[in-house]
């Protein structure tokens, strides 16, 4: 994980103090320390971004929530706000206007280098809770209540929105509604969320296509959503899955793919590259900066 800066914001020297210590416990995953005492020094410091720590005294008289809403209107970050309260109580505010979570004081510099060096800001001792998985039965039988009694049109017309039958991936309209939303979920909570992104050079026929759909899909979790976008990019979105799961999910289909020996059009072999890409990221301002992150450049989007 690349260093990130530190903004210690406070007046506080005790507080400055113990944040320092913390961003030098958590080694490389910080990099430079920066320190404003004032709101007046800080509107001179223009766009802030990495990771931001606030006493609440220094935005005095505004609450910190009230004050934490405008500064993430306009810095791309990972705030944490210090309290002096009930620490689960402010850290349930702080996650709803956006922050990472509230800590207590006096600082700790051990448990806040926890959350700093954390790629999501939360401690590393800390782990989502696994989403349930259901069978394929499961999953069927759902999909079928959903659509209990409803017209046989109606019903096709449900499948060939969410599905393309040729392949089993599901549709780009579908899969870029479903990274949309698990974007503002990964943002909003903190989960990680994976996106790893297949291309290859040259035209391929439908069996092979057909091979590359299978080699993901078989990889692939029923939460995870894959599609195909563009002509040459294959794409899978992995939710609850952070930086070494996706890598790890990219190099298996890679392996899968190399093994099949798939050949182009032109019948030389088939040469496959793969991008990968985790959420949260405060340098990333929606779900379509997050997608290119992981797609070619020169490739055009499907509509």
């Amino acid at each position: 994980m690349p260093a990130r800066p530190l903004t210690i914001l406070s007046a506080n020297p005790n507080v400055v103090s113990a944040c320092q210590e913390a961003a030098k416990l958590a080694g490389h995953s910080v990099g430079s320390v920066a320190h404003y005492d004032s709101s007046t020094a800080l509107a001179t410091a223009g766009t802030i971004d990495g990771l931001v720590v606030v006493d609440p005294s220094f935005m005095a008289p505004l609450s910190i929530q009230e004050w934490a809403l405008g500064f993430l209107r306009e810095h791309r970050v990972l705030l944490f706000l210090f309290t002096n309260g009930n620490d689960a109580d402010a850290d349930g505010l702080a996650r709803f206007v956006g922050a990472q979570g509230a800590l207590g004081l006096p600082v700790r510099p051990d448990s806040l280098a926890s959350y700093l060096a954390s790629p999501f800001g939360a401690p590393t001792s800390m782990r989502p809770e696994k989403l349930e998985v259901p069978d394929a039965a499961t999953l069927g039988a759902s999909i079928g209540e959903i659509l209990k009694g409803r017209e046989p049109e109606a019903r096709e017309r449900f499948l060939s929105a969410v599905a393309d039958s040729e392949t089993g991936l599901h549709t780009p309209e579908f899969w870029e509604h479903r990274l949309e939303e698990e974007f503002k979920r990964s943002s909003r909570f903190r989960f990680p969320l994976g996106l790893a992104a297949f291309t290859w050079e040259g035209e391929i026929d439908d069996d092979a296509l057909l091979d590359l759909a299978g080699i993901l899909l078989l990889d692939t979790r029923d939460v995870d959503v894959a599609t195909r976008i563009g002509p040459r990019t294959l794409v899978a979105m992995l939710p609850h899955t952070g930086p070494e799961g996706t890598r790890l999910f990219a190099e298996r289909v890679l392996e899968g793919i190399d093994g099949r020996g798939l050949r182009d059009l032109l019948g030389e072999a088939l040469d496959v590259s793969t991008s990968v890409a985790v959420a949260p990221d405060s340098s990333l301002r929606n779900s379509h900066a997050f997608l290119a992150k992981v797609m070619p450049r020169e490739s055009e989007r499907r509509a």
